[in-house]
């Protein structure tokens, strides 16, 4: 099976999904606010995995006292800290989109 290359945002908006959930969520605002409350939730729970991430790795090394706690840090922010820039500025746009989107 061979994937589809040429995606467009208008074959996503046109999806028959996107459709009906469309017709669902401007049927009522209560329900179009909980739909942008819920998709809103989603995409920040997704864009701190890697803060979720640091601290995991700061449970499992468990520093003890202020040197070991500042290298952890360190290399944590090093090696995780810009994807964690990277995904939060994104879940910004896309949360600032969605807010002001009417379409949904």
């Amino acid at each position: 099976m061979k994937l589809p290359t040429n995606i467009t945002f208008q074959s996503l908006k046109n999806n028959k999904w996107m459709k009906s959930f469309k017709r669902f969520t401007s049927s009522n605002d209560f329900i179009s606010f909980i739909a942008k409350a819920i998709f809103t939730l989603i995409i920040w729970v997704v864009a701190l995995i890697p803060f979720g991430l640091y601290l995991v790795i700061r449970m499992i090394a468990g520093p003890v006292g202020f040197w070991q706690e500042l290298a952890t840090v360190a290399l944590c922010a090093i090696f995780i800290g810009w994807i964690q820039v990277i995904m939060a500025i994104g879940a910004a746009v896309l949360t600032v989109a969605l807010i002001f989107d009417d379409t949904i």
